[in-house]
């Protein structure tokens, strides 16, 4: 399927173009805030080709791509014909949804609005120059060349004028015009402005000899320039609505650059300027009171946040960082974290009983290893949980390393394998160690957690197959096909496994079998069994009820517990899931039937406990 169908197919599947408010893309997702969120179809988007899974972060709707989301973009807003940021129809309705959102879910709507499209230039240019940096450090190459100056200029000049980048990406963001946020950012930029900074000899100008202007170097700053441009958007708003239609065009334009001019140079400047001095304060006082709780919260929160979408949260900080103190702390230990997501996904590649299952460890880790962790998350750590709990502590054990043995960064670089030349230098040893430690540790807790411990669970496993399995019962009361039949072209394509797929009637779910429960997923909507003599089973009930978060699931048995076929072990109130719109195609998939044959023995109306089908 062509990149433009599959694009044609989301922009339908989240209730049409209408139905967008606003769209954009971080690095592996795009993200959209819509009208009414009910009218998503949120299993045929995951269905689709090239999607890695999707989400609803608070209100925010994310369909997880990777690295290749930016062709899917583009072409998104060609055929959303470029109106998502700029439909003046649709403002009252938009600002309607936004007083909806939590304070929180806003500020991080700004942060990956404003930091998600800049960051290829930062990473890039950070790139350069942590390499430079490194080499430099080595004594490989002399620092004072005109070729070094003329490379310095390509690395540098994205973090010194920053502001101009940020003000395009933020006037996007605040729905803005975006030659006058760049004008305000090249107000606060000025050589009279930076200059005079740099000199140090006087504090502020004075206008009238009367109202004061402080004098700061903007170059590098980060909070500054966001303030001025959300506090243009209302100005620029409140011009527009008063003035004139005769007038607009020239007095629109000159008095909102006026006005937010003197209230940038005098208020929202020097109050960013504080607030980034302030936070990078506290974080340096976090790593001067102890390097290790640092590492251990940072290690531990960021998996979490590049789960939910928040880890965009970390970029300012860092690049606030890297413009008052040169070096930051935070970016080593999110290369830390990277790590550890890849190593434990790469021990599941020995848990997986399919040539499709393999095949998707293995391409999660390559992406993992570039830096992009959202295929190894969503892909296979969200179903298993205690793989992810493998992830989180290497992170944390690693972050809290490097974090004792200050490695830090000189450039901004993205946490990938390609960024290891970044930490060439005094710290580099630690650094390496830090990548052993996380890569080690994650993979042998996931191995641990979750292999190992479904091969030995339970004992009477081992050496034995599928073939000393006969039988397995009707999981719930209704309709019973081939797996082939399922609406979800995962299950119905057999990638996961066969089996047989139930249109149920009743709520009740039965054991299929003798044996016991091994996994149960925290939304409830999945449960893995393996029986008595090794036969691994998955019951899926419905097909997007992970996204009501467990509700209408009443659960009856735990992990670990043992069961007998027919026995009640979920109740699932289908009047709820009706209401809700939820297909309830149950497909119960054998994961280990490697080399076995199933014959379906009976279709149409069954019991629950009814047996369905042979394996021979």
């Amino acid at each position: 399927m062509k990149k433009e169908d599959v694009v044609a197919k989301i922009i339908k599947e989240v209730g049409g173009k209408d139905n967008i408010k606003n769209a954009w893309h971080c690095m592996t997702r795009l993200r959209f805030d819509l009208k009414d969120k009910t009218k998503v179809n949120q299993e045929a988007i995951q269905n689709l080709e090239g999607i890695v899974g999707s989400q609803f972060n608070k209100e925010q709707f994310q369909i997880v791509i990777g690295t290749t989301v930016d062709k899917y973009y583009n072409i998104l807003i060609t055929q959303l014909d470029l109106n998502i940021n700029n439909n003046s129809s649709d403002k009252d309705s938009n600002n309607q949804l936004d007083d909806k959102k939590s304070l929180t879910t806003r500020f991080m709507d700004t942060v990956s609005g404003v930091f998600g499209p800049i960051v290829p230039a930062i990473a890039g240019a950070g790139m350069i120059k942590g390499l430079i940096a490194g080499l430099v450090a080595l004594k490989f190459i002399a620092g004072d060349t005109d070729t070094m100056k003329v490379i310095d200029m390509i690395a540098s000049g994205v973090f010194t004028f920053l502001p101009f980048f940020l003000a395009v990406s933020a006037a996007k963001k605040f729905k803005t015009n975006e030659y006058l946020s760049v004008a305000i950012a090249a107000t606060i930029m000025y050589p009279t402005m930076v200059d005079t900074a740099k000199a140090g000899k006087i504090g502020a100008f004075y206008v009238f000899g009367i109202l004061p202007i402080p004098v700061f170097n903007y170059s590098s700053s980060v909070i500054p320039i966001i303030f001025a441009v959300w506090v243009l958007s209302y100005v620029h708003k409140l011009i527009d609505k008063h003035m004139p239609d005769t007038m607009r065009t020239v007095f629109t334009p000159t008095l909102t650059l006026f006005i937010s001019g003197f209230l940038t140079l005098g208020v929202t400047g020097p109050i960013g300027i504080y607030l980034g001095r302030g936070l990078a304060w506290i974080i340096a006082s976090l790593f001067s009171i102890s390097p290790i709780l640092a590492g251990v919260i940072v290690g531990a929160i960021r998996p979490v946040a590049i789960l939910t979408g928040m880890h965009h949260a970390m970029t300012p900080i860092a690049l606030q960082n890297f413009a008052t103190q040169g070096y930051d702390m935070l970016m080593p230990m999110m290369f830390m974290t990277n790590i550890s997501i890849t190593g434990a996904a790469a021990a599941i590649y020995f848990r997986e009983n399919t040539k499709q299952g393999k095949t998707i460890v293995i391409s999660s880790v390559i992406s993992g290893l570039f830096g992009i962790t959202e295929p190894a998350l969503f892909g296979i750590l969200s179903k298993y949980k205690k793989a992810f709990l493998a992830a989180t502590i290497g992170s944390t054990v690693a972050s809290a390393f490097i974090s004792f043995f200050g490695v830090r960064l000189y450039g901004y670089v993205l946490s990938s394998v390609f960024s290891i030349p970044a930490y060439i230098g005094p710290y580099f040893i630690y650094a390496m160690l830090g990548i052993l430690i996380a890569l080690s540790v994650s993979f042998a807790l996931s191995y641990l957690f979750v292999v190992k411990g479904n091969k030995e669970i339970p004992s009477s496993v081992k050496n034995n197959d599928a073939e000393t399995i006969s039988e397995i019962a009707s999981v719930m009361t209704g309709e019973v096909n081939a797996i082939t039949e399922a609406p979800d072209s995962t299950f119905a394509q057999k990638l996961l496994g066969d089996g047989f797929v139930v249109f149920p009637s009743n709520g009740t779910v039965v054991a299929p079998f003798d044996g016991k429960i091994t996994m149960i997923y925290k939304t409830k909507h999945a449960i893995a069994l393996t029986s008595n003599s090794g036969l691994e089973v998955l019951i899926h009930i419905g097909l997007d009820t992970v996204t009501l978060n467990g509700e209408g699931f009443e659960l009856l048995v735990k992990e670990g517990d043992n069961v007998k076929m027919g026995q009640t072990i979920l109740n699932v109130d289908l009047d709820f899931m009706k209401s809700k719109e939820i297909q309830m195609a149950t497909p119960v998939i054998i994961t280990n039937l490697n080399e076995k044959v199933i014959t379906l023995k009976k279709t149409g109306n069954v019991k629950a406990g009814e047996i369905v089908l042979d394996i021979k």
